[in-house]
């Protein structure tokens, strides 16, 4: 009995010296990391007096553990565990100083009968939010990007307004022993760096809009439930008179809360029990609903999904065109395989950090990230290959017709000379649109079953219709008699001269000739001009520059 004694005299000792002077600046655990309420900080709470107004942290870890102690001579220790810690810091005699720190998912034993408490960032911003006049938003590095700072405002407004759905009517927004508490809540956005403050205000408000579309709180603009400051405040070991500074001004923001308009100071005494009643509003909010890191690995993993396939049908629309007006493209079939491994690759490295957790479902987001576009590749190459055999297939056809044409009969070995070269322009065709890994027929397949198509048809085609007048026109042009012209006498006119001038020295460097017949021959002209009018003829004599010879001619039909 005496060591169990003696660690209740402890127990009461270190009491006492936490609540010394009406203050609490030893933290109490709140909420133990196992999600329960503690009844230890209900008891030091109903020690204090007075109203104080409620200030909280999300997020920061260490960060937000040294910020506190720094502006209010706190002493959360640097390994706190997860869970909600309180302190009443006497440097601070109107304040309340809840600090948040999320915990991480765990699995639920097989043999539980209830679900855990949910500890993650999402519930306990949720708390924070509903309990504080003021939240000091500590982002998760020291630059994030946009998309970061919307995931972190939006996953604590969503739980936030989760719980505010389900309390009781009146109590809209966070309750507490004074009555429902309308006013806005302060939000200082604690940057480490230089930060624009209208992109954090951009990314809060678009988070705001995203978390309140499937609400109640629908419509309701952000700025008439929140007042968002953003505070550069530097590390202290980095720079120390910036940390000092930054840390002056929040100091006089929080110490004035209640005469800014921000939220209602509340008695210390019933603090408790307004604390127990949200938490356990925002457990029923979160009953059923997976860990807060498994829903961002999920939403990780939609997203390249989604990036993926935008990717690869912004790729493939270049080709789509010209297959959908019947066009082969050269080279498909490369270019098509080169388009599914960059979908991929950028696929893994956009879920490269998901842990092993949600490693199932990345496998099957990327299974049918990969069908998906497999399935679009197939498509384009099948549309190209029937185009292609259809294309080959006409060419036959009107080569079949032309040898039918003039000769009346197509020979056994024009017909296989033909089917070959049909088969060789496909198959020399078909080759550039194979893709690489995506499965189906070979190169071999694809051309043995278009020469078993070309036969098949060639051996209709051969007695069809169109071949047979072909054959018809060839044999009535053999069989049929010449043109005879009718009886009587025509007469016709040639004319035949010749243009010999001297140009060029009239050697003769220049000869041309051109003339015109009628298509009966009875009527013609030529005329022949050459520059040779220098050069005697066989009689010694120069020829004149111009002659010219008619001739009539006579045609009797009887």
């Amino acid at each position: 009995m005496a060591p169990l004694a003696f660690a209740a005299l402890l127990a009461l000792a270190a009491r006492t010296e936490r609540l010394r002077g009406g203050a609490l600046d030893s933290p109490m655990a709140l909420i133990t990391p196992s999600g329960d309420f503690s009844p230890e900080a209900a008891t030091a709470l109903a020690s204090l007096s007075g109203t104080r107004s409620v200030v909280a942290t999300v997020g920061g870890r260490l960060r937000a553990r040294r910020l506190l102690n720094a502006l209010f001579s706190t002493s959360f220790e640097t390994k706190e565990g997860a869970g909600a810690f309180v302190a009443a810091p006497a440097k601070a005699p109107k304040l309340l100083i809840v600090h948040t720190e999320a915990g991480t998912a765990t699995a639920l034993p097989e043999e539980a009968e209830e679900a855990l408490p949910v500890t993650d960032v999402c519930a306990l911003g949720s708390f924070a939010l509903s309990l504080a006049d003021a939240v000091l938003v500590i982002p998760p590095c020291a630059e994030p990007t946009k998309q970061m700072l919307i995931s972190m405002y939006e996953s604590v407004f969503a739980q936030h307004l989760a719980t505010t759905e389900l309390a009781p009517e009146g109590e809209a927004e966070r309750s507490s022993a004074a009555g429902p508490k309308v006013t806005r809540t302060l939000l200082v956005h604690v940057a480490q760096t230089a930060t624009d403050a209208v992109a954090v205000r951009a990314a809060a408000e678009a988070a705001w809009a995203a978390a309140a579309k499937a609400t109640s709180s629908k419509g309701i603009a952000f700025a008439s439930r929140f007042d968002l400051v953003t505070l550069t405040l530097p590390s202290a070991a980095i720079d120390k008179e910036g940390f000092s500074a930054g840390a002056a001004e929040l100091r006089t923001r929080l110490s004035s809360l209640a005469a800014d308009g921000f939220g209602k100071p509340v008695d210390a005494r019933a603090f408790a029990s307004a604390a127990a009643a949200v938490w356990a509003q925002t457990q029923e909010a979160a009953a059923g609903r997976p860990p807060v890191e498994v829903l961002q690995e999920r939403f990780a993993a939609t997203q390249a999904y989604e990036a993926g396939m935008e990717k690869a049908q912004l790729a493939l629309k270049r080709v789509s065109s010209a297959v959908a007006a019947g066009r082969v493209v050269d080279g498909f079939g490369p270019s098509a395989a080169r388009i599914i491994n960059e979908t991929l690759i950028s696929f893994d490295a956009a879920v490269a950090d998901v842990g092993a957790s949600s490693a199932e479902l990345v496998a099957r987001r990327r299974e049918r990230l990969l069908k998906a576009v497999q399935g679009d590749v197939k498509e384009l190459f099948n549309k190209q290959q029937r185009s292609l055999a259809r294309s080959c297939s006409k060419r036959f056809e009107r080569q079949l017709l032309g040898v039918q044409e003039r000769a009346g009969t197509v020979a056994a070995y024009q017909l296989e000379r033909l089917r070959k070269n049909a088969e060789r322009a496909y198959d020399a065709q078909v080759e550039s649109l194979i893709v690489p890994g995506l499965g189906g027929p070979t190169r071999q397949q694809l051309t043995q079953a278009f020469s078993a198509q070309l036969t098949t048809f060639a051996t209709k085609f051969v007695d069809s219709p169109a071949m047979q007048l072909k054959s018809l026109g060839a044999t009535r042009r053999r069989v049929s008699r010449p043109y005879k012209p009718p009886r009587g006498l025509r007469w016709g006119l040639a004319l035949t001269s010749a243009v010999r001038p001297k140009w060029g020295e009239g050697t003769g460097s220049l000869s041309t000739f051109g003339g015109y017949q009628t298509p009966d021959g009875l009527w013609s002209a030529h005329c022949q001009l050459s520059n040779d009018g220098n050069i005697p003829e066989s009689s010694g004599e120069k020829p004149p520059t111009f002659r010219m010879q008619p001739k009539l001619n006579l045609d009797l039909s009887i």
